[in-house]
């Protein structure tokens, strides 16, 4: 029996504007997301990691109308890790693939969740 699960849920905030980036196959949207750690350190600030986010497909384009620079969002899905060789050295490369996403504060609509939902199908 396999036991195999990868799972991630982030909310945060975009860096800038999220990238669309089509192609006669499918389109993938790239951005970043900014998390801030749980943990806080003693004068009271806390780190933020920078997660390289992609969305592939119809997910891609509805992403492409929304996501914008400073928008909260909840993000779900999985994690990749890949890796390739650039000047005769291996390199890795970790992004979180978008399965579905949730827009927060005061762009969250019901007509954009039913999008998000509709393009899951």
């Amino acid at each position: 029996m396999a036991f195999n699960y990868n799972h991630v849920m982030l909310v945060g905030r975009l860096t800038k504007d999220a990238e669309l980036h089509p192609s006669k196959d499918v389109c993938r949207l790239a951005f970043s997301l900014a998390v801030d750690r749980a943990y806080r350190k003693e004068d009271g600030s806390s780190d933020t990691d920078f997660i390289p986010i992609v969305a592939w497909g119809k997910l891609a384009e509805i992403g492409a109308q929304y996501l914008k620079k400073g928008q909260p969002v909840l993000i779900d899905g999985r994690l990749q890790v890949r890796s390739y060789e650039k000047d005769g050295d291996k390199k890795w490369s970790s992004e979180v693939i978008v399965e579905n996403f949730q827009l927060l504060g005061k762009y969250n609509n019901i007509k954009s969740q039913e999008e998000v939902k509709k393009s899951k199908k």
